[in-house]
């Protein structure tokens, strides 16, 4: 049986993440977007606060190839367009073409470019090297849901973390390698 229920809108979702990220509230991001609030809830609690690794195409930042602008290349290098003559056309640098050519055009593909296999492997390079500690730490993960779901400022929850593990740097974001903000107990040097 099917899934009920609208089908998943990942610009609208996409932009509600751009609004936390802001610093705007869930409830006055729900608002400005015209959705539900137990909708931003519910994209908050599936992702533990955190916005999805999936981002929508429209999303991307435009110094990265779209899947159209790829699969104009295939279709311009199709017709045997130069390489000059499909940066202008997509405007685009021909440096810009020449590498992506380059970077995701293999041997077993038989001399072709196929847009397709090209964005999925520059979405595999671009992708997150790690996991987040959230991700990862589920403990970690349930104390900062528990303060968003109280509409916590990620400063609020910051500064909680910090007192509720202070010998777990590393739950809080803070490690050695980082300057301190504390008042250095040096003494100045008088000359």
């Amino acid at each position: 049986m099917a899934r009920r229920g609208r089908k998943r809108r990942l610009e609208l979702e996409a932009e509600y993440w751009r609004l936390l990220a802001a610093g705007v509230g869930s409830v006055e991001a729900c608002r400005r977007l015209g959705i539900g609030r137990k909708t931003g809830y519910r994209w908050r609690a599936e992702n533990g606060g955190l916005q999805p690794d999936y981002l929508p195409e429209a999303s991307c930042s435009g110094r990265y190839l779209s899947l159209l602008e790829r699969r104009r290349i295939a279709s311009l290098r199709g017709r045997g367009l130069a390489i000059r003559e499909i940066a202008g056309l997509l405007g685009r640098a021909p440096s810009t073409v020449s590498r992506e050519l380059r970077r995701n055009s293999r041997p077993h593909d038989y001399g072709r470019y196929d847009a397709d296999l090209a964005h999925h492997r520059g979405r595999e390079r671009a992708g997150r090297p790690r996991r987040s500690k959230l991700s990862t730490d589920p403990e970690l993960k349930a104390e900062v849901q528990s303060k968003l779901d109280m509409e916590w400022s990620p400063e609020q929850i910051a500064a909680h973390l910090r007192t509720r593990w202070p010998d777990r740097p590393e739950r809080h974001g803070t490690s050695a390698t980082r300057p301190s903000t504390e008042p250095s107990t040096k003494v100045p040097r008088m000359a």
